[in-house]
């Protein structure tokens, strides 16, 4: 199998576990933060949607990822994005249909990208860069990225009394 269709794979994967994790967590319980220092996971589900743009700018797609500005790491953003106005907050509904909504079109961009584009020499800081400076290297991080913060929603939603995520359709 060729690094694209794992990475495709793995993309495939996320878009699954993303549905799963916030399956039946209403957008109270989405809210409730569970202990000092961690995310709630309205958070961690508007951080996944706004990671997409990173997905979508490796595909050369564009998409609109509305409420950003709510989600938003510090390592990914600039200083006019953490001082910007906040708009309001989405429900955990809205975050889940925009990420379905724009998910196709990111698959896509990212389906087209030849062999030479991926291997491609980026410069564009992130905590592979130095074992792998490709697009393909940036987009292993980004699946990476995904699977951990899903991880972190999964954990939290038996925090909410739920089942556990499940990796079935």
């Amino acid at each position: 199998m060729s690094a694209k269709k794992t990475l495709l794979a793995q993309y495939d994967l996320h878009i699954l576990l993303f549905n799963n994790a916030i399956k039946g967590i209403s957008d109270e319980e989405a809210n409730q933060n569970l202990g000092a220092g961690l995310n709630t996971v309205k958070w961690l589900a508007g951080h996944l949607l706004w990671n997409e743009g990173s997905l979508a700018n490796i595909g050369g797609t564009k998409v609109i990822i509305p409420w950003a500005d709510h989600f938003y790491s510090t390592e990914g953003a600039t200083d006019e994005d953490l001082n910007a106005p906040k708009s309001e907050l989405p429900t955990l509904e809205m975050i889940k249909n925009k990420w379905n909504e724009i998910s196709p079109a990111i698959r896509a961009g990212l389906a087209n990208l030849s062999d030479e584009a991926l291997d491609t020499t980026v410069d564009i800081p992130h905590p592979i860069h130095r074992f792998n400076d490709t697009l393909a290297g940036l987009w292993a991080f980004t699946n990476h990225h995904q699977a951990y913060t899903i991880g972190q929603i999964a954990a939290l939603r038996r925090g909410l009394g739920k089942p556990g995520m499940s990796y079935g359709g």
